[in-house]
């Protein structure tokens, strides 16, 4: 805001005077506190130096002739000092004897003299251009760092890659001229511009999101099928595990070498890995095999649907993510859909108690390997992060299964048993880097919906190699189960989400 001149001439000013007499010093330091300013006094020109370097003055009142530093040096110091060369500086002397010392001065840099036998009102006058002068070079040194600053903003955004808080030009739209409305002209356009981009990437890691979790649920949910199917070729868990786990770890880390190299793993990424590992590579994959054995691969599916709201609920007691009424009703619609199929005609309700009992470990166990993913050491991508699980879970497994005799050696003509272990093995491996990328891109509580499409998944796949039949009702459940991932929606982006923008210069000219 651009004062008025009554109101600079009227503003206190913060005077240095700069004197080796006293009485000199103090004459002018009571002159200019009876004009309403402040006045400070330096003995000389080192003193004077120190004393600027310290604190903030408007004006410098110099005297020429002083022992140590003169007059003359305090000019040369203050116009190569980028922040002192605008503090206006009025020599003082005695304008007969020393008129070619006030000429010397001016050429140095001084803006004026003032003779030691002053009149107030000349003093006044003088003190009054000098502040002038000095508040109006600060305005303009201002305007022009808020001009270069809303300027840097811009090639923020012409760069391609930015964030609001990035621009940093809230100071600039403080100012009540036009540059101020320019800058929050700007401003409004590059957060509408932020938050615009900001849902387009929510809606497209929605579409994203719904068809990960459809590709990761129909693999994942080939399971407990395969399971049974083992089961009917009497092969043994164990081995199963063991192989399949091994075939699957020589695939992901053969595609993460060819792409990107060994990877590195620390020892802090290796306690990750082997807990992933005994969740999941152990634990569930051997739990799945072995509870199908008991029952039925519509029914283990049913069951498995719970993990949503298992997931829905560790997140939100976690902190990992918000809880919100609009997820719970997404996640019950696609466990209501999927009851209603098995309901109507899914599972053996005559299966044992305790192994019903059991089948809820898998989703449970599936709920902490969801959670897990989301504190994946990010310097690892997912295929190799897959691959060096799945090889932990092997090894670990390898010795049990040794001691209970189940590791069979793979026939050199393959059957049924080799199929069902390359599989089991592929399928494992596609599905756990899906679901990887999935947690990644729209945190666990989406993922977590894998359960409906794996359920769903589990029926046709149980239909399709167990001889069992999908009914209308199961498509039915499944276009809830897709309207379901809109009520839930991925995590949205963090502040560290930038928008990136093409710019094409041959358009802007």
């Amino acid at each position: 805001m651009i004062q008025s001149d009554a109101e600079t001439e009227e503003a206190a000013g913060s005077v240095l005077i700069v004197d080796d007499s006293r009485v000199s010093g103090r004459k002018l330091s009571m002159a200019v506190r009876a004009l309403g300013h402040t006045a400070e006094i330096a003995g000389n020109g080192r003193q004077a130096m120190q004393m600027l370097a310290a604190k903030r003055f408007d004006v410098v009142l110099l005297d020429i002739v002083m022992p140590e530093m003169d007059g003359y040096a305090v000019l040369v110091e203050m116009k190569k000092d980028e922040a002192l060369r605008d503090i206006p500086v009025i020599v003082v002397s005695s304008l007969e004897d020393e008129i070619g010392s006030v000429a010397r001065a001016i050429e140095l840099g001084a803006e004026d003299f003032l003779p030691k036998d002053f009149e107030p009102t000349i003093l006044k006058a003088r003190m009054n251009a000098s502040l002038a002068r000095k508040r109006l070079r600060d305005r303009e040194l201002a305007y022009f760092r808020d001009m270069e600053r809303l300027t840097e903003a811009a090639q923020i955004i012409e760069r391609g890659a930015f964030r609001p808080s990035e621009l940093d030009v809230d100071r600039v739209v403080a100012r009540d001229d036009p540059l101020g409305r320019l800058a929050m002209v700007f401003r409004g356009l590059a957060e509408d511009i932020y938050e615009r981009e900001k849902r387009f990437d929510l809606t497209v890691r929605t579409l994203r999101g719904t068809l990960l979790v459809l590709a990761a649920g129909c693999i994942f949910g080939l399971g407990p099928a395969l399971g049974r199917m083992a089961a009917q070729h009497e092969i043994p868990a164990l081995g199963l595990v063991v192989w399949a786990n091994t075939f699957g770890a020589v695939l992901c880390l053969a595609v993460s070498i060819t792409r990107h190299g060994i990877p590195r793993i620390t020892l802090r990424d290796l306690g990750f890995f082997l807990f992933w590992a005994i969740v999941l590579g152990c634990l569930y994959q051997l739990f799945t095999v072995i509870i199908a054995r008991h029952v039925e691969a519509s029914l283990i599916s049913l069951v498995g649907s719970t993990r949503g709201f298992m997931v829905f609920l560790l997140a939100a007691l976690l902190s990992l993510e918000r809880p919100s009424l609009r997820r719970f009703l997404g996640l019950g619609l696609g466990f209501s859909a999927i009851a209603v199929v098995l309901l109507q005609g899914g599972g053996d309700v005559d299966a044992e108690f305790f192994w019903l009992v059991a089948a809820v470990v898998l989703p449970f166990l599936l709920s902490l390997h969801t959670l897990i993913m989301a504190w994946r050491p990010e310097s690892v991508d997912a295929t190799a992060a897959v691959g060096i699980m799945l090889g932990l879970a092997a090894v670990l497994m390898a010795p049990l299964a040794v001691a209970e005799g189940a590791l069979f050696l793979p026939a050199a003509a393959p059957g049924m048993r080799e199929v069902i272990v390359l599989v089991l093995g592929a399928s494992s491996a596609v599905a756990l880097v899906l679901a990887l990328r999935l947690v990644s891109m729209a945190g666990p509580v989406f993922a977590s919906q894998m359960a409906y499409s794996q359920t769903l998944a589990g029926i046709a796949w149980g239909m399709l190699l167990l001889g069992e039949q999908l009914s209308a009702l199961a498509w039915g459940a499944l276009a809830l189960v897709i309207a379901s991932f809109w009520l839930v929606e991925p995590r949205r982006a963090t502040d560290d989400f930038k928008v990136t923008l093409r710019m094409n210069r041959n358009k802007m000219r």
